[in-house]
């Protein structure tokens, strides 16, 4: 048998055994997704929720904030991200697009006290197309004065969304920035987060190929969470096509994060509740029940007392009808009403 003859039968076999592991791997996670969980892991602690530009941007009827408010209660939404950007180029926003913030702020102060009101800023930097620069140290002054007014108006926290932000460092520099100005408030200091890389060098993949969004390392995720107080791991648009892949995926992400995270670190995973139907994202595959089952499942095997520091965010809120906030209640919640 000739040399180039051994070498064809060794690759061929080298890529038939991986083909086979790959198929192994692939039924492994579908049966292991559809199994029953061992023990019925519910909500032991926070939970919260992105909610729209619409509560800041004009001042609703007493009765909105009544349902609102009432709403939050019944779901045990602790943290509410409302949307009150986005920045402008110069990390700035317009007073002009949030004249209603201090008074949904009141309102919601005087009907539910132990909601954390959250004024979620974010805009895309420029190498992910957007107008924001964080290399600029004027950009990121700006942004922090501009979350100190949102703290003045009597916000509980300030929950940062700038993406892409894989790896980059001038994002580190805006949190170490922005904390001190949190901790005086007593506020607290929230990030919307990447998913952690699944296999080494994923990271690195993705920040080569210049793509919008993409994975963080183990280093950058500890990075960020020692100067933060709350991550928000933004569980969606994965490109997966089938819920069992997006559910053992969103198992796996709670799983390690949670293992990367401080005890005083608390950690939402995302759920979507959209169904926009792009590349990136299948709702029939990423959706509240399929997130919800992968959450479970990762926070299966870890302690009970870790666990009453994490919880689901559900994006969005304005996107969830009634039939996926009566799967959460019962699901995630353990309620049957």
């Amino acid at each position: 048998m000739t040399a180039r003859r051994h070498l064809f039968r060794w690759t061929l076999g080298t890529v038939a055994g991986l083909a086979a592991l790959s198929v192994a791997g692939l039924v492994y996670l579908y049966l292991d997704f559809s199994r029953p969980l061992e023990t019925p892991v519910r909500s032991a602690g926070p939970n919260a929720a992105w909610l729209a530009h619409k509560w800041v941007g004009k001042q609703q009827p007493d009765a909105a904030y009544d349902r609102l408010a009432a709403h939050l209660k019944r779901h045990r939404i602790t943290d509410a991200f409302f949307h009150v950007g986005p920045l402008q180029a110069d990390g700035t926003i317009a007073a002009s697009r949030y004249p209603a913030a201090a008074h949904l702020v009141q309102q919601l102060r005087a009907r539910m006290p132990s909601l954390r009101t959250q004024a979620w800023i974010g805009q895309v930097e420029k190498r992910g197309g957007g107008p924001l620069d964080l290399s600029d140290p004027a950009v990121r002054a700006r942004i922090v004065e501009t979350a100190g007014d949102f703290l003045v108006l009597g916000f509980g926290g300030i929950h940062y969304n700038i993406e892409p932000s894989t790896g980059n460092p001038h994002l580190l520099d805006l949190l170490d920035a922005t904390r001190p100005l949190t901790r005086a408030k007593g506020a607290a200091l929230s990030m919307a987060t990447d998913e952690l890389e699944p296999a080494p060098g994923l990271a690195w993949m993705t920040r080569i190929a210049g793509t919008y969004a993409g994975f963080w390392t183990e280093g950058y995720y500890r990075a960020v969470m020692d100067r933060v107080d709350q991550v928000a791991i933004m569980m969606y648009d994965t490109a997966l096509p089938a819920d069992w892949l997006y559910g053992s995926l969103a198992a796996w992400e709670t799983r390690a994060v949670m293992a990367l995270a401080p005890e005083s670190v608390t950690v939402f995973v995302g759920a979507p509740t959209y169904e926009e139907h792009r590349f990136s994202f299948d709702p029939a595959a990423e959706n509240l029940r399929s997130a919800l089952r992968g959450i479970r499942k990762g926070m299966s095997p870890v302690p009970a007392p870790r666990r009453q520091n994490a919880g689901v965010a559900i994006y969005a809120h304005w996107t969830t009808d009634d039939a996926e906030w009566r799967h959460y209640r019962e699901t995630w919640l353990g309620l049957t009403d």
